[in-house]
């Protein structure tokens, strides 16, 4: 009986990869390396998506799209639109949470009653939102892309915009500045506004202590 060579083994083709990684590997690579799951969040099965209760006539509100990370396991985006004009003004992220959790503080993720709503519709005043505030000249919030918050979202061509979410006050973009916008930040959109918009085509909100130069 002849003896393989050396030369013989290196000679044998190696096999093909495999460019689609199962869940469970995914899981089981997130044990070593944290931020994995967020990198294929997408992979993971849609959860469940929720709203503020009355988000209509408030103009702002959080939007929650969770994904089943494993059975009793929750990884969601927490995402707060404003429809008025600055789109995506936060967002972050989280991975690991008990589905105990994850229901315990679903109220206070959605500063209050919290309303299950279709993917359509969360989907919608999310990219929506960002999309509308994008054309007046504002990106989302950084932390939309370092948090991957991005990626816990489907594609946006992926569901069907049927809602008919309506984006800025009758008819146009309406600023309305938050406890922490300082002068700086109103300063920056209200030029923007004014650039994109031209002065008169949109309304402001600023307290007293913040007024726009």
């Amino acid at each position: 009986m002849s003896k393989k060579t050396t030369k013989d083994k290196k000679s044998r083709p190696l096999p093909k990869p495999n460019r689609q990684i199962p869940i469970s590997l995914v899981r089981k690579a997130a044990l070593i390396e944290p931020g994995l799951p967020l990198q294929h969040a997408r992979d993971f099965p849609l959860y469940g998506c929720w709203i503020m209760e009355g988000w209509q006539d408030a103009g702002i509100t959080p939007v929650i799209v969770a994904r089943e990370q494993e059975p009793g396991k929750i990884m969601f985006g927490v995402y707060m639109v404003d429809l008025y004009c600055l789109g995506i003004k936060d967002v972050f992220t989280r991975t690991d949470y008990s589905l105990n959790r994850f229901e315990r503080e679903l109220p206070k993720l959605c500063s209050g009653a919290p309303q299950q709503c279709s993917v359509e519709l969360a989907y919608e005043v999310i990219y929506g939102g960002l999309e509308y505030a994008e054309k007046l000249g504002f990106q989302p919030h950084p932390d939309y892309h370092k948090q991957m918050a991005d990626l816990m979202l489907d594609p946006p061509d992926a569901h069907p915009r049927v809602d008919h979410v309506a984006f800025g006050k009758d008819g146009k973009p309406l600023y309305v500045s938050g406890p922490y916008d300082d002068e700086q930040k109103i300063n920056f959109v209200m030029k923007t506004l004014t650039r994109t918009c031209g002065t008169g085509n949109f309304d402001y909100l600023v307290g007293f202590g913040g007024m726009p130069d």
